[in-house]
Parts: C-alpha cells; sequence; structure tokens
C-alpha cells in the first residue's frame, strides 16, 4: 500500500468509532511504521512477513530506579506515574480506552523511549519486543493525547503570574514590564506528501516553524505549531492566535498597558513587542544597553528550546509525511517539557543550553499575507505606542 492509501485510510478514522474505529487506525499504524522504517534505513524490506521480535521483560525498565530512570526516560520515576495517570485518564474521557490490552505504563515506556532518541523505529520496537505496526500506533495515539492536554498545560499567564514573571526579569536585567521572550525554532522533516516546497525553509530543508512564548523559568507559556519551514517569523505571529489575543482581549487579560513580551529583530515593534534597536554601528550608549539587557532576558526563550530538542531529542529530525502527525509530535514533546516543569522537577542548572543564534532575515521566507486593513490600522497605533515605550524604558535603563 502506498503512501496516498494510507493517508487516504487515515482520512476516514475520524467518521469510524469503536472495534471497527481500533481496527482500521492498527492497519493505517501497520502501513505507515512499513513506510518509516524503509525511510530510516533507506531500504524497502517487508518486515511484516519478516519480523521476530525479540523477547523482552519489561518489567526490567519499571524497576529501574533513580537517577537511571531519569537517564533514560528525561523523567524522574513520580513524575512518570504522574503522567501515566494523566494520559490514562484523558484516553478514558474521551473513550478511547474502553479496555486496557497493554498497560499503560508499558505503552508510555515506548512512546518516551522513542520521543526522547533518535533511535528508529525498528530499533526502538525490537527493544520492547513489538513489531513497528504496534509501536506505531501507541506512538500515534499517545502524541494525539498529548496535544489534546496541551491546553491544560501550556497555559497564558494569569494576572498574578505576569507579575510574578515581570518581577523576576526585572530582577535579572532590570527591563520591566517583561512578560514573556517570543521566539520561532525549526523542526527538520522529511518532504511531506503536499506542497512539500513549501516546507523549504533559507537553509534549503524541509521544516515545520514552531513559535513559542517562554517565561523566565523557561516555561512554555504559549505554542504555535504547524507553520511550513519557508514563512518568515513576522509572518507566522501574525497568523497565530497570539497576535489578535494582544490585540483584541480586553486590557489586563493578556496584557496590561505595562507588560510586553521582548523578541528580536525579526518582529515588529509595538506597544506589546519590544525589539532591539537595529545596530547599524552608530548605536548609542544607551541603545547598546537597551539591546543588552533586552538580549539578557529574551535568551530564555532559546533555552527553552535547547531544553525541548535536548530532552526529546527525535525532535532533531523528523521521519514523516504527513505534517499533522509531525504537528502532533512536536506539541508532544512541548507538553512534555511543561508537564516535567509543572511536576515540581526543574532543569538541571548547566543544561539549559543555547541554541545557534537565528539572526533574522527580512527577505527570508514568503511575505504575502493577505492585508486585513483593520489589524493593520491597530497595529500601526501599536507601533507608535511601542516606539515611544521603547524611548521610555532606555532611558530608564541607563539612569540605573
Amino acid at each position: 500500500m502506498d503512501p496516498q492509501q494510507a493517508a487516504l485510510i487515515y482520512n476516514f478514522l475520524n467518521v469510524l468509532e469503536g472495534e471497527e474505529y481500533e481496527m482500521m487506525i492498527m492497519q493505517y499504524a501497520a502501513v505507515a511504521a512499513l513506510e518509516l522504517v524503509a525511510m530510516e534505513e533507506d531500504e524497502e524490506v517487508d518486515y511484516e512477513a519478516v519480523w521476530v521480535p525479540v523477547t523482552v521483560v519489561i518489567n526490567d525498565f519499571h524497576n529501574l530506579g533513580d537517577p537511571c530512570f531519569k537517564i533514560h526516560f528525561r523523567m524522574s520515576r513520580t513524575v512518570f506515574e504522574a503522567l501515566t495517570t494523566t494520559v490514562f485518564n484523558h484516553l478514558v474521557v474521551k473513550g478511547r480506552l474502553k479496555r486496557e490490552r497493554t498497560p499503560m505504563q508499558d505503552i508510555l515506556l515506548m512512546v518516551v523511549w522513542l520521543l526522547a532518541t533518535p533511535d528508529s523505529f525498528r530499533s526502538v520496537a525490537l527493544r520492547f519486543g513489538v513489531n513497528p505496526g504496534t509501536l506505531y500506533y501507541f506512538y500515534l495515539y499517545v502524541i494525539q493525547a498529548l496535544r489534546e492536554l496541551a491546553p491544560e498545560f501550556i497555559t497564558w499567564p494569569n494576572a498574578a503570574e505576569r507579575v510574578v514573571i515581570s518581577e523576576a526579569f526585572q530582577e535579572l536585567s532590570g527591563f520591566p514590564g517583561i512578560i514573556g521572550c517570543i521566539d520561532c525554532t525549526h523542526i527538520q522533516i522529511t518532504a511531506p506528501l503536499e506542497e512539500s516546497g513549501r516546507y523549504v525553509n533559507r537553509h534549503h530543508v524541509y521544516s515545520i516553524n514552531v513559535q513559542s512564548v517562554a517565561d523566565n523559568n523557561m516555561l512554555v507559556r504559549q505554542l504555535h505549531v504547524g507553520e511550513a519551514g519557508s514563512l518568515h517569523d513576522r509572518r507566522i505571529f501574525r497568523r497565530s492566535p497570539l497576535l489578535r489575543d494582544l490585540l483584541l482581549e480586553p486590557a489586563g487579560v493578556y496584557r496590561t498597558v505595562h507588560e510586553h513580551l521582548v523578541g528580536d529583530g525579526g518582529y515588529g515593534i509595538s506597544d506589546f513587542m519590544m525589539i532591539p534597536f537595529v545596530d547599524n554601528g552608530h548605536l548609542t550608549p544607551a541603545q547598546s544597553t537597551f539591546n543588552s539587557k533586552l538580549s539578557q532576558c529574551r535568551v530564555k526563550v532559546e533555552n527553552s528550546y535547547a531544553l525541548v530538542k535536548g530532552k526529546w531529542r527525535r525532535l532533531k529530525m523528523l521521519y514523516a509525511r504527513r505534517p499533522d502527525v509531525v504537528t502532533d509530535h512536536i506539541t508532544a514533546s512541548f507538553v512534555l517539557h511543561n508537564f516535567i516543569l509543572l511536576n515540581g522537577e526543574p532543569y538541571e542548572k548547566g543544561s539549559e543550553g543555547r541554541l545557534d543564534r537565528n539572526e533574522p532575515d527580512e527577505a527570508n521566507g514568503e511575505d504575502d499575507e493577505e492585508e486585513d486593513y483593520g489589524i493593520d490600522a491597530m497595529l500601526e497605533e501599536c507601533a507608535q505606542r511601542g516606539l515611544e515605550k521603547r524611548i521610555h524604558i532606555m532611558n530608564m535603563l541607563q539612569a540605573i
């Protein structure tokens, strides 16, 4: 069965339910897994016909103690047990877990290992004693469940939380009013089946461009996934729900007049978005200080990306032909990142790292977004207020 036929099967799944749904999704998973193994191994082999799983005592993984368990599964046993309960309860509520043929703990061990390593599906399936189709079946519904749980674990800070975040950033650098740092990062993928040219980024590789906002603790507060790699960061921000929320929600819901995000030069300035002065080689000392203080805070979002990609290493290259599956995988990885932090397991000092700087390039990517004159007019007003606000903050920082 070719990829187009597999996609057709997958599209039917939404109209099926019960035993019929389960049988169809397992058929899709078997086909998709064989295709994925062929892509990873760069050869066509009928693994379904020749696959002989090895015998594995999965309790050996369950019996691992910390810190060994944490090294392999990126979280402590306590957090893993909380994750198991969360995913299990969610699937029960959604009606997708009517009977537990395989223990949820075993399923999550497989999927978490898969997300945490660049190992091939073939090697992970062999490690856990299942065939690739079964592993892919577990993988599909776990990442779907985690994506559905995103609104519970990736949340915009309320008024009280924004005060705490702003004070933490001000203590760090003296820069006032920061409620989050925004940036985009590319997740490399193989060529999608449809409109693959749209996913080629300026580095001439296929990718998904991901936008997120991180706070002072590198907790992701907003996530926008699924845009093609060819799109510029500014256009992705314009297409994301976050822009409308910042512009249109009543004062105090998403921000106050004194609160703002910080981003790099790839974003436009506004009263809710502070960006650095363009370094043309003639910056004043006050402008240089402003840029330095802003960068000192904005690095938190780069650190968060480095943490996510460092823990969930399959993000370094996703062998997948369907953008919707890729989107679920990426979202699931960010949900796990937040889940670990929210369950009281902070990152280890020195582990945050830093991504290579992704300098803004205004000529990069497509920028033919259809104009919305209502939004454009509002943005022009916000930009003027932003210029005034930036000068005010610059003078304040210079006086410290």
